[in-house]
């Protein structure tokens, strides 16, 4: 994210805007969609910088930075510190941490982890499977899922069974019974 330029958020035909970038490390391409908060920072760092006539004049050419060049990794670990005990969050916050946090979350909110191996710029899924840790609540969920199936196909199965046709009858006045169906 240290290298991320405005030119790389783009806006699709729907008007969904997302980021296509190659990742440093395996330079694979990864295309992703901006979630709203996402959004929001992005047009924060926009307009922080608008008063600063230098960015101003790179930004023009498109090709300037969404993060401040001179905000190093320690100076964004100290703003991810403060943000951290702000929230009240005692583990030490880093892009690491934050990428574990977002494979873990994605995975829990049922997105397939085809999805999410692409969305991190994994090559291959035994990549994405490290940092999607598969918590005790998903486990409960999809167990709970699997049950709730089995048990929509046991009573279809038991209505079958025992399905027969009803046949509305109706008494005449001379106390005959006829079908009326």
């Amino acid at each position: 994210m240290e290298n991320l330029e405005y030119s790389h958020i783009q806006t699709a035909v729907d008007g969904q805007r997302y980021i296509r970038k190659e990742r440093q490390k395996t330079k694979v391409e990864f295309v992703v969609p901006l979630h709203p908060i996402a959004e929001t920072i992005i047009s924060h760092c926009r307009n922080s910088q608008a008063g600063n006539e230098e960015q101003q004049a790179v930004k023009e050419k498109g090709d300037s930075l969404v993060f401040q060049p001179h905000c190093s990794r320690s100076v964004m670990g100290k703003d991810l510190s403060i943000v951290g005990k702000a929230c009240g969050i005692r583990q030490r916050l880093s892009y690491h941490v934050a990428r574990h946090t977002f494979g873990t979350m994605s995975l829990s909110a049922g997105i397939p982890i085809e999805s999410i191996a692409k969305m991190m710029g994994h090559a291959s899924i035994s990549s994405t499977q490290v940092y999607a840790q598969v918590t005790d609540r998903k486990i409960s969920e999809d167990m709970d899922r699997l049950i709730a199936k089995y048990k929509a196909k046991d009573k279809n199965i038991t209505n079958a069974k025992t399905n027969t046709k009803t046949i509305p009858l109706v008494v005449n006045s001379n106390d005959r019974k006829e079908e009326t169906a």
